[in-house]
């Protein structure tokens, strides 16, 4: 997917969520008796809502860049969470399955006369209709 294809949040709605993610940022340093970052960021708060309010069209580059930024950290974290996942779940599975002596796919060779599988009863045409 391009970048250009993606269409981008409203600059009035990116204001409003900087503003906000400034003002818990504010609280938080606030909070852990660090007044001055504090006021750094009510400071920055304060000037994203007044940017927010009045000129909004400003905030298109800063928007912008936070989209790669989102799609950059996208293509980056995403594969890293899929394997994590794959390698954390299905390699465990199957290494236990293995000593356990499961074969689900019957993989393994033994000396018979036919490697044929007997099934019950016949499939019925009909039932090809109505699958479920």
């Amino acid at each position: 997917m391009k970048f250009s294809e993606i269409e981008l949040p409203s600059n009035r709605n990116f204001g409003f969520f900087s503003v906000f993610v400034f003002a818990v940022v504010a609280a938080y340093f606030y909070c852990s008796d660090n007044s001055t970052l504090a006021y750094v960021f009510v400071a920055a708060a304060m000037i994203f809502l007044l940017v927010t309010l009045i000129k909004n069209d400003a905030l298109l580059p800063l928007n912008k860049l936070w989209m790669r930024l989102g799609l950059l950290l996208g293509m980056i974290v995403s594969p890293i969470v899929l394997g994590i996942i794959f390698f954390g779940l299905f390699t465990p599975i199957a290494i236990l399955m293995r000593l356990s002596g499961r074969d689900e796919l019957r993989l393994k060779f033994t000396q018979k006369t036919s490697y044929w599988i007997s099934r019950g009863e016949p499939i019925k045409p009909e039932s090809f209709k109505q699958q479920f």
